[in-house]
């Protein structure tokens, strides 16, 4: 099962203000929108659910759907018309298209061999610098370093983490920490964990955090942390998509980052 159709998930979602609906077994999300009408969402369905009563008892003007991975997208395409005069149907903004997968099954030596030169550099560097990583179980010294490390709007990065913790946290969730050697909070990643997948699920780090290449050395301890639990695969929750080269050119940076570690691209379907 998706993390998006799991009740942890639905939990979340309920805590942000969201009406849980279920329709043929598929969870999808509700909210009512003033003046411009109702908002489904439904994220990864294994099947489309027939809707068609259900938008006209909710009076939803827009669902918002991102395609499972293994769902025909013609199949989408038929969905999609047989609602067309009900409601206006979009692919979802809320996942992104494309991702980075990292098996974490073999030895931890083998996962390390397969960054880049670079990346295995900074990780010897960030040590040398005298960067430690801890694993944590406070969500807010993350949420504080995010917020800085993405500027003035920094808080909107961060929107619903202080109510995400507490659902998924100890056993799905930890948060890891670095420090410097005189212990000043450099940068965080929060990880999540569901059947056998580890998520990227928010990262920041300071610029003098950046310097010392911690942000490299987490990423490497969040491997391992993966591995320890018993993860098969490392997920990096969205990169800039080759697919659509015009949209989120402020991902570009990132996703070099995270493409120095021997990452394999996974692509979601296009509608």
């Amino acid at each position: 099962m998706e993390l998006q159709q799991s009740p942890i998930y639905a939990k979340y979602i309920e805590s942000l203000g969201w009406t849980i609906l279920r329709v043929d077994g598929v969870q999808m999300f509700y909210k009512k929108i003033p003046l411009t009408g109702g908002l489904l969402k439904i994220q990864r369905p294994k099947k489309l659910p027939k809707i068609t009563d259900l938008v006209q008892q909710y009076r939803i003007k827009t669902v918002a759907i991102e395609p499972h991975p293994t769902q025909d997208i013609s199949t989408y395409k038929r969905w999609c018309t047989s609602l067309g005069k009900y409601c206006r149907v979009v692919r979802s903004s809320y996942q992104p298209t494309k991702t980075l997968f990292i098996d974490v099954t073999a030895a931890e030596e083998e996962i390390f061999s397969r960054f880049t030169e670079a990346k295995r550099r900074a990780v010897r560097k960030a040590v040398k610098n005298g960067v430690t990583v801890e694993e944590s179980g406070d969500i807010r010294n993350l949420i504080k370093i995010k917020n800085k490390s993405s500027g003035a709007f920094g808080f909107i990065t961060t929107f619903g983490v202080g109510r995400f913790w507490p659902i998924m946290a100890p056993v799905h969730a930890t948060v890891l920490l670095a420090y410097t050697n005189t212990h000043k909070l450099v940068g965080g990643i929060l990880l999540v964990f569901w059947g056998k997948t580890a998520y990227y699920w928010i990262a920041g780090a300071t610029k003098h955090g950046k310097k010392l290449f911690a942000p490299t050395l987490l990423v490497w301890e969040a491997l391992k942390t993966a591995k320890r639990r018993g993860m098969n695969r490392f997920d990096f929750v969205g990169v800039w998509d080759d697919r659509k080269p015009a949209a989120h050119h402020d991902w570009l940076g990132f996703t070099k980052f995270k493409e120095g570690f021997g990452g394999k691209p996974f692509y979601y379907p296009l509608f």
